[in-house]
Formats: C-alpha cells, sequence, structure tokens
C-alpha cells in the first residue's frame, strides 16, 4: 500500500483543524513534537489504497525560527520526510498566506494551496481567480469549506496524484547582489536533499540551524562582507517576500461590488457595531465580564441537571455489589467503581460542557474580543497583555497553559504568570467546584468559591508585582470575523481536547478509588489521615477529606471523586455547607496537580517550580483557614 505522509501549514484561526476534521473526522492523535512541548496533531486514514498521514502543525505566519512553533514547522518541513505540504490560506487576508506558500515552495516542496473563506471573503467584495493564482505559482489552488465539506474530495485527490504534477513551481527572483550571496553561499554547502537555494537563503535569513549544512561558516562574514548595499540583508530577503506575495495577491484579486441579495454590508456594519461596543472601556469590561458569569451561570444549572440523572444511575449501578459487602476483595472493587462512577458523574459533565463552551467562543469569534478586554485589568495587575492568552488555556488546562507562557518576552515574566496558574480554575477545579460545592451546596455557595479564588488571586497578584516590576508591552491579536459555529466541528473539538480524560483520567479515578479501598481495609487510611491531621483542623473539615486533598495533587480529577470515596454519596449530611465551603477553597487553590508541577520543572527549573507549588499550597490552606474562621464568626 502507497503511504504519504502531508503537512498541514497556516496562520492562526485559518481553519486548520477544520480542514483537518473534514477530511479525517476527530479520529485524531495529540502529542508533543520529538524534544518540545509543542503540541502536534496527527491522523491517519486510507483513500483508494494510499494511506495518507496528515500531521496538523502549530499556527505560524512565517517559516523561522523566532518561536517554538515556528522552529518545529521548521523542523518537521525540512527534517522528516515529507511528501507535500497543504497550506491553508485565508482568502480575506489572501498575502500574508502567501508569503509563507512562498516560503515552501523555496525549498522545493510540492506546495497545495487550499484556499478557505472564500464566501467570507465574497461578502467583503474580494473575489479571487484561483485558476489565475494556480497559473502563476504552478500549484493546484483549491477551493475548500471544512464544514459543508466543499473540495475536500478534489483536495484528496490532487493529493494522491502528487508524483504525476509536472513543472518548477514559481520562484522569486531577488536583487542582483542578494543573488550573487545566494550563489557563493550555494558552493560552500554539503550535500544534502534540502535544495542549496533554500539553505543559502535562510542562511542569509540569520536560521542558524541551516548553518550546520555550510563547509566552512566563514562564508557567513565575507558574504555579509560584501554586500555593503545590504546592511540588513534579513529584512530585505523578507521584503522581497513580502513584496511578490504582495503582488501576486494585487493580480489575483478583485474588487467587486457588493451584491444585495447577499446584504453584506449590513452583515458587516452588524460585526462593526457588536465590535465598537465590545471595545469600548466601561461597556466592553461590563460585557465581558457579565458573560463570563452567565456562562459559568449555565454550566453550573446544566451540570447539575446531567450530573443529577448520572448520580442516579451510578448509585443504582453501584447497589447491584451491596451483597457482597462482607467480602474484602468486593469492598476494594466497589471502591474502585466508586472512583470510576463519581468521575462520570460528577467531573465528566462539567469537563465536557466547558470545552463545548469554549469552542462555541472560539468559533464564534468571541473569545478574542474577551482577552482584549481582559488586558486592561490584567496591566494593572503588572501583567503584560499577551499573559491572557496563556490564562485563557489555563481554564482549560494548566499543562499547555504553563507551557504557552513561552509568548512572553522574559523568563521574569513568564513565571509571573505562571505562578497565577495557582488561582485559575482549569476544567478539573471548575468540575470540583460546580460538581461538589455547588451540586451539594448550592449555586450561591459555587459562585462563593469562584468570588474566593478571584479574590486570593488578586492579593498574591498585587503581593508579587510589589516584588517583580515588568514592564508592560502591548497585545497583538488577530481578531476573527463574526462566524456561525457549526455544532460537529465543536462537538469534535470537545472530544479531541478531552480524550486525555477519558483515557487517562477516568482509569487514575478507578486505581484511586481501590487505592482508597485498601488504605479503608488495611487500615493504613490512619497513616495518612494521623500526621496531617493538624491541616483538617485548621480548615475546620472532617478528618478523611485530607485523602481526597493528597490525592488532588496527584491529579485533580481525583478530588471529588475521593471525597465520594471516604464519605459516601450524602455529603451534604457529612459536612455542613461552610465545610463545604472550605473545601472547595483548600482543594482549589494552589498549583492544580503532579503533572502541572513537570511542566513548571520542565520551563523554569526544579528549585523554582517545587519553591512555586509549596507557596501556593501553603497559601491555599491558610486562605481557606482564614476565610472558613471569619465566616464562622457570622
Amino acid at each position: 500500500m502507497r503511504k504519504l505522509k502531508i503537512l498541514l501549514i497556516g496562520q492562526p484561526n485559518v481553519g486548520k483543524s477544520s480542514l483537518l476534521n473534514g477530511l479525517i473526522g476527530s479520529r485524531v492523535i495529540v502529542s508533543n513534537y520529538p524534544g518540545t512541548t509543542v503540541e502536534v496533531i496527527q491522523a491517519e486514514k486510507i483513500f483508494n489504497n494510499t494511506k495518507i498521514k496528515f500531521v496538523d502543525t502549530p499556527g505560524i505566519y512565517s517559516i523561522s525560527d523566532r518561536s517554538e512553533e515556528e522552529k518545529v514547522t521548521e523542523k518537521a518541513l525540512f527534517e522528516e520526510k515529507v511528501d507535500e505540504a497543504i497550506v491553508v490560506a485565508d482568502a480575506t487576508s489572501l498575502e500574508r498566506s502567501l508569503y509563507m506558500a512562498l516560503q515552501i515552495l523555496e525549498a522545493e516542496i510540492p506546495t497545495v494551496i487550499a484556499l478557505n473563506f472564500v464566501r467570507e471573503a465574497e461578502k467583503k467584495g474580494i473575489k479571487i481567480d484561483s485558476k489565475k493564482l494556480a497559473k502563476l505559482l504552478n500549484i493546484p489552488v483549491m477551493l475548500i469549506n471544512p464544514l459543508t465539506k466543499r473540495g475536500i474530495n478534489e483536495l484528496v485527490d490532487i493529493i494522491s496524484r502528487i508524483k504525476k504534477r509536472k513543472g518548477r513551481s514559481f520562484k522569486i527572483k531577488y536583487d542582483d547582489h542578494i543573488e550573487e550571496a545566494i550563489n557563493k553561499i550555494s558552493s560552500q554547502i554539503k550535500e544534502t536533499s534540502i535544495p542549496t537555494r533554500f539553505i543559502a537563503l535562510r542562511v542569509l535569513e540569520e536560521d542558524e540551524d541551516f548553518y550546520k549544512y555550510l563547509k566552512d561558516k566563514r562564508v557567513i562574514e565575507e558574504v555579509k562582507e560584501s554586500l555593503a548595499e545590504h546592511p540588513k540583508v534579513a529584512e530585505n530577503v523578507s521584503i522581497t517576500r513580502y513584496g511578490t506575495a504582495s503582488f501576486i495577491a494585487e493580480r489575483i484579486t478583485k474588487i467587486v461590488p457588493l451584491e444585495k441579495r447577499l446584504q453584506p454590508y449590513g452583515s458587516l456594519r452588524l460585526q462593526e457595531k457588536i465590535d465598537d461596543i465590545l471595545f469600548r472601556k466601561i461597556w466592553g469590561s461590563f460585557i465581558t465580564g457579565l458573560f463570563i458569569l452567565t456562562i459559568f451561570g449555565t454550566l453550573l444549572y446544566l451540570g447539575n441537571f446531567i450530573q443529577n440523572i448520572l448520580m442516579d444511575l451510578t448509585e443504582s449501578f453501584l447497589s447491584f455489589f451491596g451483597t457482597a459487602e462482607h467480602s474484602i476483595t468486593a469492598m476494594i472493587l466497589v471502591q474502585g467503581l466508586t472512583g470510576l462512577t463519581a468521575g462520570i458523574s460528577v467531573a465528566l459533565p462539567y469537563v465536557f460542557l466547558f470545552y463545548l463552551f469554549l469552542g462555541s467562543l472560539e468559533d464564534i469569534g468571541l473569545l478574542s474580543r474577551f482577552i482584549v478586554n481582559a488586558e486592561r485589568f490584567l496591566k494593572k495587575l503588572g501583567l503584560s497583555g499577551k499573559s491572557f492568552i496563556p490564562l485563557a488555556l489555563g481554564l482549560g488546562c494548566s499543562v499547555p497553559a504553563i507551557r504557552a507562557t513561552r509568548i512572553l518576552s522574559s523568563k521574569k515574566e513568564q513565571f509571573h504568570t505562571a505562578s497565577l496558574f495557582a488561582f485559575t480554575p482549569c476544567s478539573s477545579r471548575i468540575a470540583i467546584i460546580m460538581g461538589i460545592v455547588g451540586f451539594y451546596g448550592g449555586i450561591k455557595l459555587a459562585f462563593s468559591v469562584f468570588a474566593t479564588l478571584f479574590v486570593a488571586g488578586l492579593i498574591w497578584a498585587f503581593f508579587i508585582k510589589k516584588i517583580v516590576h515588568i514592564k508592560s508591552k502591548y497585545l497583538l491579536l488577530e481578531l476573527p470575523p463574526y462566524r456561525k459555529p457549526l455544532i460537529k466541528n465543536i462537538l469534535a473539538k470537545s472530544w479531541i481536547r478531552m480524550k486525555d480524560f477519558v483515557y487517562i483520567v477516568i482509569p487514575l479515578l478507578i486505581l484511586g478509588g481501590i487505592a482508597c479501598g485498601i488504605l479503608n481495609v488495611t487500615g493504613f487510611s490512619k497513616y495518612i489521615v494521623e500526621p496531617l491531621l493538624p491541616i483538617t483542623t485548621w480548615l475546620g473539615l472532617p478528618a478523611m477529606t485530607i485523602i481526597p486533598l493528597v490525592f488532588g495533587f496527584l491529579q485533580r480529577d481525583l478530588t471529588g471523586a475521593m471525597l465520594l470515596s471516604v464519605l459516601g454519596s450524602k455529603i451534604s449530611l457529612a459536612m455542613t455547607p461552610l465545610q463545604i465551603y472550605t473545601f472547595g477553597i483548600a482543594s482549589t487553590i494552589g498549583i492544580p496537580c503532579i503533572i502541572a508541577l513537570g511542566m513548571l520543572i520542565k520551563e523554569f527549573g526544579f528549585k523554582k517550580a517545587i519553591v512555586l507549588t509549596i507557596t501556593s499550597i501553603v497559601y491555599g490552606l491558610l486562605f481557606a483557614g482564614l476565610v472558613w474562621r471569619i465566616v464562622s464568626l457570622f
């Protein structure tokens, strides 16, 4: 069977993931690129006796070595065997996509341009002649719409006929002096499968990853000395490439009068009016805050409704094992099943619903607008505007969010932002607040925990601000147009994001339940409870609640399940509302889990990661105990 490896390349928000979903569906593998913490999505499917492996690379604007994402894409293109690259281009901003396509063509990698958002471009009066573009570049150009499956079959057909294409693709002609420099460097390049012209260009653009292909690195200084007319040759190469991309885009783009039947003008005017309101200093912040509160309120209401149904079902399921209560093996088995059922009924509804809301906000285009509004608030805490991007990711999971701090310019700024993940409610902590505090204590109690978490984070942030002085920088963020969300696409993205919960966390919940059963049966639980009794005394909680707090650090999703394991499903009878509230605070403040600790060690070193983790946990326990004492007075 024939095998092909295809890379999907494109700028952020261009629709690469939607295209992959259109080609394959949700059967994908999310993993880190070897030697990095950058995620890539891979999927395989057989088309007409050809097994095609698709690799969805991180969203980038050009091939360079400036960011970790760009380095990963560069390595995937030039250090691995790749049969073809699909450049997913945005028809509403074609120039930026063409710049990257020209870079890939310079590397002589077989390329297809998949032109997305054609309908949106037409609504703006932009008409692109795709046939003319294909003729100019001498490569296939396909009009696609992954949401409606337009062009998907034709794209697969083009990919499968990769070896049958003939002729050289488009070549950029640079200034005569730069061309001489390219030739001079090319003569000093070792034998390699990468075109020497492309390597020479990357050397001129000061990409040190390509210096290893040179026979003698002294040629770099010799060439620079001979380029008196180009003291900033890397800039000049980029300018020429941008100019070429702009020239091509102008040649194949036509601005047409907007048809009344499409009513794009009114649609665009409505989008402008919405943005005008959202970006106002007071109204924008108010609407953003109100929207987020509404989402969490809906999440709590729907989550409670689903949890009620699942709890009834799982309790009925567990009752079948009640007859074997006196068997030690059965007791341990029941505890393991309790961990499983608690994970399904307590955590799963909120985790999945959260990702549904997150995916909807992304697809509609509201998430980036909320980021802009939140940036105003973050500056007052001494944080860069860009900090909100990893903090927003932290609402899903702290692990990729810690990695995302790399977009910030300094280690000091990165560490400052990472410290706030101790107070950013990830999906696991949201499940605790909603599934335990909200379900057993009520909506008001759940919102009280969120408010307390916010206040604790503010105090922490202002304290850090006094110690660490960081110069704030402007936030540069692309605002996608408002789009109608497609349910199928949102469901697919939500499943991809929560696959780890199903395949990793659920088994951990079972193991955690079994471990708790063994501790109880053997009597070893007292060796955990008794030494840590001062903590539960300080928090005003039942002694056995220390077990879910300890297990919760191994994996935060275990907290709710372990609480049910040690106290039973009637938590509201075993704990007062104030104790449920205090438990909610104690279990959510702090670096969330051991996996997040591992990522902190990787990013900031062992010493800093351990100090931050211990400090945040101690701060959380002290804060929870103080709040319990203050509230007890009233």
